[in-house]
């Protein structure tokens, strides 16, 4: 999945150089007070329609520049929802409705509590960037947590900003791959009739976890809005090996199932289902779950 650019040699650049900008065009005098609050309105308005996490990014459709590079101090950027238009509409089939994400400082384990997350980062360019400045292409790495490893899924090298758009297909397809695993996992141990009943494997890659350190408890009720504007909510409930169970009466493995076939779109489901007693989100159980491992 890697993109390669037939570029000429590049003048001698220097990776630390300051960003040249003289051939950019020229700053306005003055920026549209109102042109700028009907954006932000529409970044704001795209950020509650989604029910996107507080801390999540909105990279497309772009309301700002996207980073080129993962700040200090952060090791990636987790993929928090994606969504590509389908067929359904000819004149828009492919193009990226949705691509969100949201910086994690530490690289996690790549064990069950985390199986599944997929992350970005972006990282300065191996190869010579010309005629494109150094800090206007990077590098994009895309890393799936499975079966205990951060296994790379894909690569991009010298990509613009245009880089979200670019990957978001990628992303999606990895991320309905790992559910469409989970589900035929979940098939196949219910198909077969062993002498002593045994947790669904997929399951324990997630809120089988959180059953067993007593985070959650088994029928206990997880609330997931969709459009909560609309006054859509949808429920699910925790079975006793850890899947989930919607309310009519379909079975998911893992949550990132479930909320793609209530949303439609993929989602990193760690931030989206919240337990309906408390309002904490898996992701906040999740992370106490490690914490206490650590200690």
């Amino acid at each position: 999945m890697s993109t390669d650019y037939n570029i000429p040699d590049p003048p001698e650049t220097t990776p630390n150089a300051t960003l040249d900008t003289s051939e950019c065009g020229p700053e306005p005098d003055h920026i549209d007070a109102t042109a700028g609050a009907s954006w932000s309105r529409a970044e704001s308005a795209t950020w509650a329609w989604e029910e996107l996490p507080p801390d999540t990014m909105i990279l497309a459709p772009a309301f700002d520049p996207p980073p080129m590079r993962c700040p200090d101090g952060v090791w990636a950027m987790l993929v928090a929802a994606v969504d590509i238009i389908s067929g359904t509409d000819p004149d828009r089939a492919g193009e990226v409705a949705l691509f969100a994400g949201c910086w994690v400082p530490d690289q996690p384990p790549a064990d069950g509590l985390y199986d599944g997350d997929l992350v970005v980062r972006l990282t300065n360019p191996a190869c010579p960037t010309y005629p494109l400045p150094y800090n206007h292409v990077a590098d994009v790495e895309m890393l799936l947590a499975y079966h205990g490893r951060w296994q790379c899924v894909g690569r991009w090298c010298g990509v613009d900003d245009r880089w979200p758009h670019i990957v978001a297909p990628a992303a999606a397809a990895v991320m309905g791959l790992h559910g469409a695993l989970c589900e035929a996992a979940m098939s196949c141990d219910a198909t077969q009739s062993p002498v002593s009943p045994r947790p669904i494997t997929w399951a324990r890659a997630s809120v089988a976890e959180l059953l067993d350190a007593g985070l959650v408890k088994a029928g206990e009720e997880l609330l997931f809005w969709d459009r909560r504007n609309l006054g859509i909510r949808h429920s699910a409930r925790i079975r006793a090996d850890g899947a989930l169970v919607l309310t009519d009466g379909q079975v998911y493995a893992n949550p990132s199932g479930a909320t793609t076939a209530l949303s439609g779109n993929h989602q990193n489901i760690w931030g989206t289902f919240r337990r309906a007693s408390d309002g904490r989100t898996l992701n906040d159980l999740r992370a106490e779950l490690r914490a206490r491992r650590r200690n």
